[in-house]
This record gives structure tokens, sequence and C-alpha cells, in this order.
């Protein structure tokens, strides 16, 4: 374990300063070796962020109620990521010409292509937060606000699962 020579911080989760990737949990005196998964997040302010992304130990998702192969330890209940996306407005301009013509919106697509990718690893996130390494019967929920943004859920059952040996 590291230890902190100057003034200790106070006890609590910081930046894992051997794994950018994780949390560790300060003691106020050393490093423990407790680590736990995180999640980018937009920062404050910025535009243009990319999907967020889940970096932990890995979780299943599947879209039906069973995980063939794996049986089902714990049930942990509930679970969701969310995320609510706007495109900018000269996306909104270039998408009302579209309709006059027809065709794909690209930046559409996109917007609820990255809006989905974001939910999921949101979700996963969660499942992880609670305990579980798997998430049952994922679904996607969507809806707009305002209309000017989009708002993509994915929720599922997160569960802890162990394979089944053949």
């Amino acid at each position: 374990m590291t230890q902190n020579t100057g003034s200790n911080p106070t006890p609590g989760w910081y930046a894992n300063p051997e794994n950018s990737t994780q949390l560790r949990w300060w003691d106020g005196q050393g490093w423990t070796d407790q680590v736990q998964a995180t999640i980018s997040e937009q920062a404050p302010g910025e535009l243009g962020g990319v999907p967020a992304i889940y970096v932990g130990p890995p979780i299943i998702v599947v879209t039906t109620p069973d995980l063939p192969g794996y049986r089902v330890l714990d049930v942990h209940g509930e679970v969701f990521g969310i995320t609510v996306r706007a495109r900018n407005a000269f996306s909104n301009a270039g998408a009302s010409f579209r309709t006059l013509f027809g065709g794909e919106v690209k930046g559409y697509t996109k917007l609820l292509s990255d809006s989905r990718l974001e939910a999921v690893e949101r979700l996963r996130f969660s499942a992880h937060q609670v305990g579980g390494n798997a998430v049952l019967a994922m679904r996607f929920d969507t809806g707009q606000i305002a209309d000017l943004m989009n708002e993509v859920a994915a929720y599922g059952t997160a569960v802890t699962v162990e394979r089944i040996d053949p």
C-alpha cells in the first residue's frame, strides 16, 4: 500500500493511483485493497461529450428472462440506466429540411444510438453497485422532453449468476 507522508485526506473513495479506471478506498492513513468500478461522466459544462462508459467486472445484459447455461443465485431487484441527450440547433435545422425531402436523419440516428449505448453502460454500473453480475429481461423506454431532448432508459432485473458445468 502507498502511504501519504503529508497531511492525510479524510477517509473516502478516491481515484485509484494505480488504475485510473477505478476508485480506491483511502482509510485516512493509506490505500486499502478495496476498489470499485467507475463510470465516465460528461464534465459539467462540457459540450458534445461521448457516451458514458462502465469500467468494472463484466456484467452480462440479456433481453431474455433467463440466461441459458447459467444458474441464478441471487436476485437483487430492478436496476436502470438513464440518459437525456439533445442535438444542437444546427442539427435540428438540418433535420427540419430532411423532413421536406425524406430519408434517414443521420444526426438523430446517432443521437438515439449513443443514448441507448449510454443507458446500457449506466445499467451495467447500477447492476454492479447492487452486487449483480448480470441483468435479465433488459428493456428500453424512451420519450421526448420539451420537443428538444430525447430520454432513454434501460432497465431490467439485476441478478448474480454462475455458469452451470456441462
